[in-house]
């Protein structure tokens, strides 16, 4: 019999207890403990055109960041075997992931490779960060960079403070022709017009970091720089339908999550007792 060295199984036992640590949390154990009648299934739920919500707050994230993470990987997982047998090896349906405040919620160890592959199999990924320095911290500085340059349709809004990444983003959008004129006038009231052209940011970071609120910078794959004004979604033809939807959503995160009520443990009768007739 091999026995592995202790090292190696302190640091499984490790990995092992922060993945099911959340556990330890009835209220997570309880939400995650499906009734005999419950089951889910990825295989049939990628290929029904299904939507999934997972919802978390900023406190709950911490205790069950590891349940959510495994179980975003398992799906994916699932997509990638589903595409690779279909042809052209892409989903049919095809599978959104839109991952709004990923970084605090759940960080996905695939998300970089799943950036730069995924697209091809026909699985489309939408990550929400606050800033290129939370992508660095939650994966590493050449994750991030994949992340960015994976992405074929980056939305900056306003509000950024790092002047690097505000620096870069300056640079990336390009520079201007600015025309000066100029005219100088000799001893005898003589005049001469002069027009000197000088290459300036299109957009410094300042401009970038004070966009007003409501518009956003979009760079698309090699298509200028856009302003684009954002449109709420309350301004939406279907804002009605969306808004019923919320507030359904809104009313669940309020319901404290149910707990599982405990086993009662079985009654011993004394030894002396007679049968019951």
């Amino acid at each position: 019999m091999l026995e592995a060295d202790p090292r190696t199984r302190d640091s499984i036992w490790q990995g092992v207890s922060l993945s099911l640590g959340a556990l330890a949390d009835p209220r997570v154990l309880a939400a995650v403990s499906p009734d005999l009648d419950e089951q889910f299934h990825p295989d049939e739920f990628l290929q029904s055109n299904g939507t999934l919500y997972l919802l978390a707050t900023g406190v709950g994230a911490n205790n069950s960041a590891s349940l959510v993470a495994a179980f975003l990987e398992d799906l994916i997982e699932t997509a990638r075997r589903i595409a690779a047998r279909n042809t052209g090896a892409r989903l049919d349906p095809p599978l959104l992931l839109a991952l709004d405040e990923i970084g605090n919620l759940a960080p996905l160890p695939s998300l970089p490779n799943l950036m730069a592959e995924g697209g091809g199999t026909g699985i489309t990924t939408m990550p929400v960060l606050q800033s290129l320095a939370q992508a660095r911290t939650k994966w590493s500085d050449s994750a991030a960079s994949t992340i960015w340059d994976a992405s074929i349709v980056k939305v900056v809004l306003g509000g950024a403070s790092n002047s690097k990444d505000l620096h870069d983003l300056s640079t990336l959008i390009g520079d201007r022709d600015d025309a000066t004129d100029s005219t100088t006038i000799g001893d005898r009231g003589s005049r001469s017009a002069q027009r000197s052209v000088r290459r300036i940011a299109t957009m410094p970071p300042e401009t970038i970091r004070t966009l007003p609120f409501g518009t956003g910078l979009i760079l698309l794959r090699s298509a200028p720089p856009i302003i684009a004004r954002l449109r709420a979604w309350t301004n939406r033809a279907d804002a009605r339908n969306l808004r019923v939807g919320r507030v359904e959503i809104e009313t669940l995160l309020r319901e404290p999550a149910p707990v599982a009520d405990p086993v009662p443990e079985a009654e011993s009768e004394p030894a002396d007792a007679e049968p019951a007739e």
